[in-house]
C-alpha cells in the first residue's frame, strides 16, 4: 500500500484547484473573456451510437462549448469550452440530465501552454496471476475502478488479464500494477498507450556492470522511453515508440556492447506464465497424489482386508498406528501442498471478500481439525469402551485438496486450449518479410530476409506472388490482385494500384509488390482486430454478471448455513431433541453437530459457477473472429440466440470464396468443346487474374474427363 501511495503521489491531481478557479471565474459576468479549458468526463451508461449522439448534444447545448468528442468504448468525453462562460458543473449537469451517470475527471486550462493530448485517456493491459474465481476478478475490478483517474476497468478471469482506461495527469500504469499487488495477486504492464514492449533475450552477462551497459545501450536509441535488463534471466524489456525505433535497433545495440541479443516472441511471457502455471499445478498434483493414495488406502482399502486389523490396530505412543500414519500424511498435503489456499483465503479476507480459497480453506481445515481434536480426545480421555474407534477425517481433507488441485490443472489447461483462436488470428501475418534497398530509379539494390517482428515504420519490404503481406503500409512499385476477404469478407480480389493502402495479413495473389511499411506491430489491422477480440473477451454478458453476483454471495452463505446447521445439530442435542442412541460412540454433542456443519462446507465448491461463463464467452469469441465473424462483447454474444434473421448487404459473403466457372456454351461450330477448352486454357495460363484462376482450373477439369468418342469406341471393342 506504501508503494501505490507514492505512485499516485507521482501523478499530479491538480484539476480540483482548476475547478474551482474556472467557477469563480465563471461567476463574474462583467470580466468574461476567453479561457480555452478542456474538461475530461467520465460517462457511464452508454450502450450505442444513438447514447453518444445524445450525449455530444446535450453538451454542445451548453452555453461557452466549441468541441465535443465522445468516445463509446472508452465511456468517456472530451468537451473543449471557454471556462469565462461555462463550468465544469454545467457539463456534468447537461450529461446526468441525459439519464448517465457523469463525473469529472479533469479539467486543463490551455492557456498554460501545455500539450492537450496529455489529457486524454489512455487504455493499459495487465497481466494478473493468482486469481482463481469471479470473487478474485471482481475484487480487482473493484479495487481498480476505485483508483482516481479511472474510467473503465475489464477483467477476464480466463484469460488472466485487465484492460484500464484511465486518465494519465490522475494515475500512472505503474500505479496500476501496484495496487493490484496490494491486493495479493501477480501483476506485470502488457502494454500503455503511446508505448510497444519489447522483449529480448541477451547472452553473455555475468554481472551488474554487463547489465547496466546493455541498459544504458538500450535507453541510448533514440525513441526508447526506458529499459530494463536482468542478469539472471538474461532478459531485456524495453519500452518504445514504433512511430521513431524498432526492434533491429535495440538488437543492434546490444551487439554493439559486446553482447548477443535475440528477439523473443511477442506471446512469449505470456505463453510462458501459462506454461509455467500448468507445471506448477502438476507438481502440486503430483505430490499431493503421493501422500493422498496412501490415506486413501488406509482408510478406506486395508480395513476392509482379513488379517490387516491386528496391524492397524497396534497402539504406539497410546494411539492406534493407522491413525498417526493417516495424521502424518495429510499434514503436509493439508498446511504444505494446500498452503496456496490458505494463503488466497487470508489475503481474500483481509481484503474484505469471501472466494471459493475460503470455502476450501474452512472445510478441510474444519476437517482436519476435527480428526485432531477426535484421536487426542480419546487419547487422554481414556474411553472405557476398548473397542471404541474415534472417528477421523483424514483422507477427507487430503482428497478434498488434491481433488480441487485436479480441477485447477484441468482448469487452466482449459484455459490454455480456448486461446487457440487469438493465436490463429495472428499467425495470418507472415513470419519473415523480404527487406529492401532501391537506388533513385527504383531498382532493388539488396534484400534481406527478415522476421516480421523486426519490421521497422518506414522499411522498403517486396512481396512476392502468393505471399501475405507483412505489415500495413503503402504501394510504392507494382500492381497487384490483393485477396483482402480477411477483412472485407468480399471473396473478389481487389486490385491495388500505385499509391493504393496494403492492410498486413492480406494475400498478393498477383505480381510481385514493393511497399513501404506504414504501421507496424500493434498499430496495424490484424493487431487491432485481435484487440477487439480480446476486449470482447473481457466484457461481461448480463448473465456472467449475474453469475458474479451470486457466485460472491455463495461463500458467506454457505458459511452461514454450516454454522446455522452445527448451531440447530447441537441445540436439539443439548436439550434432547434426537435419541440418544443416534449419538456414536464416543462423540459428544458437540463433536456430533459438528460433523454435519463440516458436510456442509465440504460438498460445496462452485468454482465452475464463476469459470462457466467467461470461457464459454471467451471460446465464442474466439471462434467466431476466427470464422471472419467480431463479436464486440459478451452482450452480443447472449442476445444472439435471440436472432431469427440475418440480412447479408452483399452477396460476396455467401460465395465459395473464389470465382468458378458454372458453364460453357459453343456459340461457333467450326471448333469442338474439347478445343476450346484447350484454347482457354493455354490463353490463361501464364496469368494471375483471378477469373483466369477460374477458367484455366474449369479447363483442366473437363479435359480431364473423357471424350464421348472415346467412350463409344472402347464400348464398341467390348461388344
Amino acid at each position: 500500500m506504501d508503494r501505490l501511495k507514492q505512485l499516485l503521489g507521482r501523478a499530479p491531481l491538480k484539476y480540483e484547484a482548476v475547478a474551482d478557479t474556472e467557477m469563480v471565474t465563471a461567476s463574474s459576468p462583467a470580466s468574461v473573456h476567453s479561457i480555452p479549458s478542456t474538461a475530461l468526463l467520465s460517462v457511464k451508461g452508454m450502450t450505442c451510437s444513438a447514447c453518444t449522439s445524445a450525449v455530444e448534444a446535450a453538451l454542445r447545448a451548453v452555453s461557452g462549448v466549441t468541441k465535443v468528442q465522445v468516445a463509446l468504448l472508452q465511456h468517456s468525453a472530451e468537451v473543449h469550452y471557454n471556462a469565462a462562460v461555462a463550468c465544469t458543473d454545467d457539463l456534468v449537469s447537461a450529461v446526468d440530465d441525459c439519464g448517465f451517470d457523469c463525473k469529472l475527471l479533469s479539467v486543463h486550462n490551455l492557456s498554460d501552454g501545455a500539450d492537450p493530448q496529455d489529457e486524454r485517456p489512455q487504455i493499459a493491459r495487465l497481466g494478473i496471476t493468482g486469481m482463481t474465481c469471479a470473487a478474485c476478478s471482481g475484487s480487482v475490478e473493484r479495487a481498480l475502478q476505485a483508483l482516481p483517474g479511472v474510467m473503465r476497468v475489464g477483467v477476464s478471469l480466463p484469460t488472466g488479464e485487465a484492460e484500464v482506461a484511465h486518465q494519465p495527469s490522475s494515475i500512472t500504469a505503474e500505479a496500476l500494477v501496484a495496487a493490484v499487488e496490494d491486493l495479493g495477486f501477480d501483476a506485470r504492464l502488457v502494454s500503455k498507450a503511446g508505448l510497444e514492449c519489447c522483449s529480448l533475450g541477451v547472452q553473455g552477462m555475468t554481472c551488474s556492470a554487463c547489465s547496466s551497459a546493455v541498459e544504458r545501450a538500450l535507453c541510448a536509441v533514440p525513441g526508447v522511453s526506458s529499459a530494463a535488463v536482468s542478469v539472471l534471466a538474461g532478459r531485456a524489456e524495453v519500452w518504445y515508440d514504433t512511430s521513431v525505433t524498432g526492434p533491429r535497433a535495440f538488437l543492434q545495440a546490444v551487439d554493439v556492447a559486446g553482447f548477443v541479443g535475440s528477439l523473443l516472441a511477442a506471446e512469449s511471457s505470456k505463453g510462458s506464465d501459462a506454461a509455467a502455471e500448468l507445471a506448477e499445478w502438476r507438481n502440486l498434483l503430483s505430490m499431493a497424489l503421493v501422500f493422498t493414495i496412501p490415506v486413501f488406502l488406509l482408510a478406506m482399502v486395508l480395513p476392509m482386508l482379513p488379517g490387516t486389523e491386528a496391524v492397524l490396530a497396534a497402539p504406539v505412543f497410546g494411539f492406534r498406528l493407522d491413525e498417526l500414519l493417516k495424521w502424518g500424511l495429510a499434514t503436509p498435503v493439508q498446511f504444505w501442498i494446500g498452503w496456496r489456499f490458505h494463503k488466497a483465503a487470508f489475503k481474500a479476507l483481509r481484503r474484505g471478500v469471501a472466494n471459493m480459497d475460503v470455502l476450501v480453506a474452512l472445510g478441510t481445515g474444519a476437517s482436519y481439525g476435527y480428526s485432531v481434536i477426535s484421536i487426542l480426545h480419546h487419547r487422554f480421555v481414556h474411553h472405557t469402551n476398548v473397542n471404541y474407534t474415534p472417528t477421523d477425517f483424514f483422507e477427507t481433507c487430503a482428497m478434498l485438496i488434491t481433488v480441487i488441485i485436479l480441477g485447477k490443472y484441468l482448469e487452466c489447461a482449459a484455459k490454455g486450449k480456448t486461446s487457440a483462436a487469438i493465436q490463429s488470428l495472428m499467425s495470418l501475418a507472415p513470419e519473415s518479410a523480404n527487406l529492401v534497398t532501391l537506388d533513385e530509379q527504383g531498382h532493388v539494390l539488396t534484400e534481406d530476409v527478415v522476421e516480421s517482428a523486426l519490421i521497422h515504420h518506414g522499411d522498403l519490404l517486396k512481396v512476392l506472388p502468393g505471399g501475405r503481406i507483412p505489415a500495413d503500409g503503402e504501394l510504392l512499385h507494382g500492381c497487384s490482385y490483393i485477396n483482402e476477404s480477411m477483412i472485407s469478407g468480399e471473396s473478389a480480389p481487389v486490385l491495388r494500384q500505385k499509391g493504393d493502402a496494403l492492410i498486413g495479413g492480406t494475400i498478393n495473389t498477383g505480381n510481385a509488390l514493393v511497399m513501404r511499411a506504414t504501421r507496424v506491430g500493434a498499430d496495424t489491422v490484424l493487431s487491432q482486430i485481435v484487440r477487439l477480440v480480446e476486449r470482447a473477451q473481457m466484457s461481461k454478458a448480463p448473465i456472467q454478471a449475474y453469475a458474479d453476483y451470486v457466485a460472491s454471495l455463495f461463500v458467506p452463505v454457505v458459511v452461514g448455513l454450516a454454522l446455522l446447521t452445527w448451531l440447530i445439530w447441537f441445540i436439539a442435542g443439548s436439550v434432547g431433541g434426537y435419541p440418544e442412541d443416534w449419538l456414536p460412540l464416543g462423540h459428544t454433542h458437540f463433536l456430533f453437530a459438528l460433523l454435519f456443519g463440516i458436510a456442509v462446507l465440504v460438498i460445496a465448491c462452485p468454482c465452475a459457477l464463476g469459470l462457466a461463463t467467461p470461457t464459454a464467452v471467451m471460446v465464442g469469441t474466439g471462434v467466431g473472429a476466427h470464422l471472419g465473424v467480431l463479436i464486440k462483447g459478451g452482450d452480443a454474444l447472449e442476445r444472439g440466440h435471440h436472432v431469427n434473421t440475418v440480412v447479408f448487404d452483399k452477396t460476396g459473403t455467401l460465395t465459395r470464396g473464389h470465382p468458378q466457372v458454372t458453364e460453357a456454351v459453343l456459340f461457333n461450330s467450326h471448333y469442338t468443346m474439347q478445343q476450346v477448352y484447350q484454347l482457354a486454357a493455354a490463353v490463361e495460363a501464364s496469368s494471375e487474374h483471378p477469373l483466369a484462376r477460374a477458367v484455366l482450373d474449369f479447363a483442366q477439369a473437363e479435359l480431364s474427363k473423357p471424350s464421348p468418342a472415346a467412350y463409344t469406341s472402347s464400348t464398341a471393342d467390348l461388344g
